[in-house]
C-alpha cells in the first residue's frame, strides 16, 4: 500500500528513507530548523545573496520564515508518517534584535546575512538552561499542534545517540572539534524523554548500531550513520507507517 512520509530533521532521517521501497513517497523534508527557531515568529531582518544549491536556499529561507507548522498543516491530511529527529538541535540558535530566533546552520553562516546586524544578535548554545527553557516551550507547542492535526499516532521520533567509531573501527571526528559529545547525547536523551512524556513514540537506536559511515557523501560525522543503523531506522519507519509498535 502506498505510504506518504514527511521528514522534519536531518540526514539521520533522510538517508534511511532511501532504504525504503518504491511504495513510500516523500511529501516534504524540513531541514536545518531547530525547534526553537521553527516555533519562533518569522524574521525579515536577514536578507542576502542566494546560496549555491536549491536545498541550501530552501532550508535557510524555510528557517527564516519558520515554515515548519504551515508545511505540516498543508500536508497533514495526506501524511501517513511524520518522522522527526533532533540532530539540528546541536546547532543552537541566535536570538535576533527583533526577538525572533534562527538556527545557527552552516547555510546561515555561509550566507553572510548576519553581517547586517553585527553585534546585535546572541548565540544560545544547547546544553544550557536557557536553551532548555526555550526548547521545552517550543516542543510543547509543536507536539500540541501535531495532536491538534491528528498526527499523534502518525509520528515517529528518532533517538539517535551519536556514533563514536566508523564501520571500519576508526574514530569519528567530533562535532565542531568537541573533545566529547557525551553532554549532547545526554541532552538529546532528556529531550526524547520529554517528548515521550507528551505521549509520542520515540525509537532509540541500539548501542551496537551507533556506528558511522566513513565514506558518507558529506563526510564522516557522529550523525552520519552506517548501513546497519540506516536499515534499522528504515525498519522503524516501515513499522510505524503500518501501525506496528516500534522498538
Amino acid at each position: 500500500m502506498h505510504k506518504n512520509l514527511m521528514i522534519y530533521g536531518s540526514c539521520v532521517s533522510r538517508d534511511p528513507f532511501e532504504e525504503l521501497g518504491s511504495e513510500y513517497a516523500l511529501l516534504g523534508y524540513v531541514a536545518r530548523q531547530s525547534m526553537i527557531s521553527a516555533l519562533s515568529r518569522p524574521t525579515e531582518l536577514l536578507n542576502g545573496e542566494a546560496l549555491a544549491s536549491s536545498f541550501q536556499n530552501r532550508s535557510l529561507n524555510g528557517d527564516l520564515k519558520s515554515n515548519l507548522l504551515p508545511t505540516l498543516r498543508r500536508h497533514a491530511a495526506d501524511i501517513d508518517l511524520l518522522v522527526i529527529d533532533l540532530t539540528d538541535e546541536r546547532l543552537g540558535v541566535f536570538r535576533l534584535p527583533d526577538g525572533t530566533y534562527v538556527t545557527r546552520s552552516s547555510e546561515l553562516m555561509q550566507s553572510g546575512r548576519l553581517a547586517g546586524i553585527a553585534g546585535r544578535y546572541r548565540l544560545i548554545e544547547p546544553v544550557t538552561e536557557e536553551h532548555w527553557t526555550l526548547w521545552e516551550s517550543a516542543a510543547n507547542r509543536l507536539f500540541g499542534a501535531l495532536t491538534a492535526m491528528g498526527l499523534r499516532e502518525k509520528t515517529l521520533v528518532l533517538g539517535t545517540p551519536w556514533a563514536r567509531v566508523t564501520e571500519a573501527g576508526e574514530a569519528v571526528p567530533p562535532f565542531k572539534d568537541r573533545e566529547t559529545d557525551v553532554e549532547l547525547d545526554a541532552y538529546f536523551a532528556e529531550c526524547c524523554a520529554h517528548i515521550r512524556s507528551l505521549g509520542y513514540t520515540v525509537a532509540t537506536l541500539p548501542q551496537e548500531l551507533r556506528v558511522g559511515q566513513a565514506d558518507h557523501k558529506w563526510g564522516a560525522a557522529p550523525y552520519h550513520f552506517g548501513a546497519v543503523a540506516r536499515q534499522w531506522i528504515a525498519r522503524q519507519m516501515e513499522a510505524a507507517a503500518s501501525g506496528v509498535a516500534v522498538a
